[in-house]
């Protein structure tokens, strides 16, 4: 009994000890000023969307997170510019209720889980002034306070995927499902960037880890399945049938050529959400200077598709 006793001491007096040399790990990126945060977007596509600007910044890694810390770090006085290198053009700070019906539900399905109500504004080319060339180039200008963001992209030319058409989906029959498959003919002698978006029922947008590049298939013609892309742990997730479509739903499939800018951005961003809680801390890689975030293009072909019931 006195030797365990003295054991349990020994332990406590060494925890101790251990507790009075440790230091308190504070990374530099939490004590980090306020930054300018930019997500914007140039699409060239039959759907007409606009470009638009959304501009906050950042917030301590310490704050209270709730609805009104959210409202508060959105910026609405700033000048945003796009300059295609012939014109340039002064985007609007506008809300979502404040636009025309049509462009309202356009824009609210197109930034769905962005736009969360009719009071989210944003900057946007609401009369559609830029033209939108593959091979043209647009700069983003943000000017706020004495300060200046800028950020470059390229539009892609487009690559469309053909012979769209769904499948029984592999393994276990799963009569309810179906996996949607198309043909890609990779276009030679380029680099190329990829990115989908699965639109279910014209109400919820999937895009989680549906990034592709041509390394491994320049060139070629590829027979390529597009499961519906849904991150695995979210609301009522089904690791059996959560990626397929089913049968009798209507999608939008949306099929993007995107800059090399916006795939590495969405690359590391997601590669960043796929570690456990105890990873390592991981920035995206952006292309904005004066602030972080991404100033993208992407050249999209655009097919609404019904999923057959047989």
């Amino acid at each position: 009994m006195r030797v365990s006793k003295i054991y349990i001491l020994g332990i406590i007096i060494l925890s101790v000890f251990y507790m009075a040399c440790e230091e308190e790990f504070v990374p530099d990126d939490i004590k980090a000023k306020n930054e300018y945060v930019v997500e914007g977007h140039i699409e060239l596509s039959n759907a007409g969307i606009p470009a638009y600007v959304i501009l906050s910044k950042s917030i301590s890694y310490f704050s209270d997170l709730n609805i009104e810390t959210f409202k508060s770090v959105y910026i609405k006085d700033a000048d945003v510019y796009i300059d295609d290198g012939n014109k340039q053009v002064k985007l609007k700070y506008i809300c979502a209720k404040d636009l025309p019906f049509a462009l309202a539900f356009k824009m609210i399905s197109e930034l769905a889980g962005k736009i969360y109500d009719p009071e989210f504004c944003f900057y946007m080319d609401v009369k559609n002034e830029i033209e939108k060339n593959p091979g043209q180039t647009y700069k983003l200008i943000v000017e706020h306070e004495g300060n200046t963001i800028s950020a470059i992209t390229k539009m892609p030319g487009r690559v469309e995927i053909d012979s769209l058409h769904f499948e029984e989906p592999p393994g276990q029959k799963k009569d309810s499902f179906a996996l949607l498959w198309g043909i890609l003919n990779d276009p030679p002698d380029e680099t190329n960037f990829y990115r989908y978006f699965i639109k279910e029922n014209f109400k919820k947008n999937y895009s989680y880890n549906s990034l592709r590049d041509d390394k491994i298939m320049n060139g070629q013609r590829i027979k390529f399945p597009f499961p519906k892309p849904v991150q695995p742990g979210t609301e009522d997730f089904n690791f059996e049938t959560g990626n397929l479509y089913k049968r009798g739903d209507t999608i939008q499939f949306k099929f993007c050529s995107i800059s090399e800018a916006e795939y590495t951005f969405w690359q590391s961003f997601q590669f960043s959400k796929n570690q456990g809680l105890f990873s390592s801390y991981i920035r995206p890689k952006d292309n904005i200077e004066g602030g972080i975030g991404i100033w993208g293009s992407q050249n999209c072909q655009i097919v609404n598709m019904i999923v057959p019931e047989k």
